[in-house]
């Protein structure tokens, strides 16, 4: 039996059997990442590959080193821990930079949660603070997507929304499928006074292919687009590990409109390695970087922020 195996199957469950002896382990784990696990926490069904460092660097080829360093932490946070060790403590963890980035936007952040009237735990910094990625964009971006159509793929709340209406879009594009969330977005919308007339609610989940899967109703974003009359300006998605899906379905309305994307990467195998991969084989001369919007927390909201090459002043 190798040592990591070795560790998860014996020597893990003995140290949290003592007094003190989860912190004891996870500091082990935290300090030795050759102790790996067979069980990727990032997934759900645990069934996600692991990723080395050479071969993240072949994925992302052609990223600025910042990026491929978060998509390697990212990795390495997956392998340090136990499966199902979620609970893991930040005296071990997280960096400096981190915790130092999490000190300057948490005043901010409580105060987006108050202002627009969210409970903790059920909306993040990655919209209230970091808006997606556009909060702390170039000038040249916020400017090229101004007067154009936002996609909102995967509306949740409405938080995302509410904080897109700052970028002087044409209209909001929200894709909510569940009937549920979709009331209490609308709710929360009218409670920060964002005019109906400012978006347009679908009730479809995106994908590849239109159809019905799970009770939900799927559509393509390329057939759906061609009954706007403006450009994409931007596509946010964040749909719990169905970015891929999404981004195919949306290829011609990508090729067309060149918008800024904001896409989740984090849930699971097939995001973080299809989605660069998928936007390189289209040759789009895109400038694609790995941005961190939570910086403490284990998945760390990581997200491809990637805009027109020709944007770049």
């Amino acid at each position: 039996m190798e040592l990591g195996s070795f560790y998860a199957k014996v020597i893990s469950p003995f140290l949290r059997a003592l007094p003190l002896g989860t912190r004891i382990d996870m500091a082990l784990i935290a300090f030795h990442a050759d102790l790996q696990f067979t069980d990727s926490i990032y997934s759900d069904s645990g069934n996600n590959r692991i990723f080395s460092d050479d071969e993240i660097e072949e994925l992302f080829r052609g990223m600025d080193p910042d990026s491929i360093e978060l998509a390697k932490r990212f990795m390495h946070r997956q392998y340090r821990c136990p499966p199902n060790g979620f609970m893991i403590h930040p005296k071990y963890f997280y960096t400096s930079a981190e915790k130092d980035e999490y000190r300057k936007l948490y005043p901010d952040f409580r105060k987006a949660l108050r202002k627009y009237h969210f409970s903790p735990n059920l909306v993040g910094p990655e919209s209230l603070y970091y808006h997606h990625g556009l909060r702390f964009a170039p000038e040249y971006v916020r400017k090229n997507i101004a007067g154009k159509l936002f996609a909102d793929v995967g509306g949740w709340w409405g938080d995302s929304a509410i904080v897109f209406t700052r970028y002087s879009p044409e209209k909001i594009i929200i894709f909510e499928p569940f009937e549920e969330n979709r009331r209490i977005l609308v709710r929360n919308l009218d409670r920060n006074s964002v005019s109906r007339e400012a978006y347009l609610l679908q009730p479809f989940a995106l994908s590849d292919f239109n159809g019905c899967e799970n009770g939900m109703e799927l559509r393509t974003l390329d057939e759906l687009s061609s009954g706007f009359s403006a450009p994409f300006g931007v596509l946010k998605a964040d749909i719990e590990g169905a970015g891929l899906h999404f981004l195919k379905g949306a290829q011609k309305t990508i090729l067309r409109d060149r918008p800024l994307l904001s896409l989740s990467i984090y849930h699971n195998e097939e995001e973080f390695a299809g989605i660069y991969q998928t936007l390189r084989s289209w040759d789009l001369d895109y400038h694609c970087e790995i941005k961190q919007f939570s910086p403490y927390t284990l998945h760390g909201e990581y997200s491809l922020f990637a805009y027109p090459a020709e944007w770049i002043e």
